[in-house]
C-alpha cells in the first residue's frame, strides 16, 4: 500500500507542475530517495500514466489518464463550441471533418463528423496520430522551437505509407512551407488512400489549443482540391477561436 500511495503522490506532483518535472525534483517534493522515485516513475511510464518530454527529459501526465477519464470528456467545452463550425464545413465540402488537440508526441482526435459518402476516413476519435505524417501534426512540428524540433528529429521517422516523409531535410522544408501557408497537408502520408488539410486554432493568449482538419479519400479529394480550401480552413479556425472567447 505504501508504494501505491507514493506513486499517487508522484502523479499528483506531476499533474500540479506547470511544466515537465525531473525525477530529482519529484524525489525532493515527495521526500523519496532517487532510486525509489525512479522505480515508481518507471512503473507509471510503462502503464502510460506519465510520459517523458523529449526536450526537457522531465515527466508529465500521460495519455492513459485521458483514456480513463474520456467518458467524462475533458474536452467537452471545446467540442461544443467547435461543433457548429465542423458541421458547416462538412455540409459545405461534403467530406469528413475532425477536431484534434496537440500532445507532446502526437495529436489526439476528440471529435469527428463523417461524410455522407460510403467511402470515408476511418474513425480517428480518441486515437493518437503521429506528428511527421499528418496535416495537424506537421503544423505542431512547424511551431516547435528549434531546440525541440532538433530533439524530435533525432529519432527515426517511421514510414506509414510509401509517401511518408522520412528524410529529415525534406521534412524541414515541408515545415517551412507550412509556416508560410499557415495550413498543413498530408498527401497519402499516413494512409496512402487518404488526403487531409488542417488549420491551427489558438486561444486569446495565442496558445495553440486545437486543430480543425478536413480529409477524405485521395480519389475524391486531391492535393489541388485541398489547397483550394486553405482560406476556408483558416476562416473556420478563426470562427472557432471566436467561439472560445465567449
Amino acid at each position: 500500500m505504501q508504494a501505491v500511495e507514493r506513486a499517487l503522490l508522484l502523479l499528483k506532483f506531476i499533474g500540479e507542475s506547470p511544466s515537465p518535472i525531473s525525477v530529482g525534483d519529484l524525489a525532493k517534493q515527495a521526500d523519496l530517495n532517487r532510486t525509489t522515485a525512479w522505480r515508481l516513475i518507471g512503473t507509471l511510464e510503462n502503464q502510460g500514466f506519465v510520459e517523458k518530454d523529449p526536450a526537457s527529459k522531465g515527466y508529465q501526465l500521460g495519455y492513459a489518464l485521458h483514456r480513463m477519464t474520456s467518458q467524462h470528456n475533458a474536452y467537452g467545452a471545446l467540442i461544443r463550441r467547435a461543433r457548429r463550425t465542423l458541421e458547416e464545413l462538412k455540409g459545405e465540402v461534403g467530406e469528413t471533418v475532425l477536431l484534434s488537440v496537440p500532445k507532446h508526441d502526437g495529436t489526439l482526435t476528440i471529435d469527428q463528423i463523417d461524410t455522407d459518402h460510403s467511402v470515408r476516413l476511418v474513425d480517428y476519435t480518441h486515437t493518437m496520430s503521429p506528428l511527421h505524417c499528418t496535416s495537424n501534426g506537421k503544423i505542431l512540428l512547424s511551431m516547435l522551437p528549434e531546440k525541440e524540433l532538433n530533439v524530435f528529429l533525432e529519432k527515426d521517422l517511421k514510414p506509414f505509407s510509401q509517401y511518408t516523409i522520412t528524410d529529415k531535410g525534406e521534412l524541414r522544408k515541408e515545415l517551412e512551407k507550412i509556416r508560410a501557408q499557415k495550413v498543413g497537408t498530408s498527401i497519402g502520408e499516413l494512409d496512402e488512400n487518404e488526403n487531409a488539410i488542417s488549420a491551427p486554432i489558438f486561444d486569446r493568449k495565442k496558445n495553440l489549443v486545437a486543430f480543425i482538419t478536413l480529409g477524405g479519400p485521395s480519389f475524391r479529394l486531391t492535393e489541388k482540391d485541398l489547397l483550394r480550401l486553405s482560406d476556408r480552413m483558416l476562416n473556420a479556425a478563426k470562427t472557432i477561436e471566436g467561439h472560445l472567447e465567449g
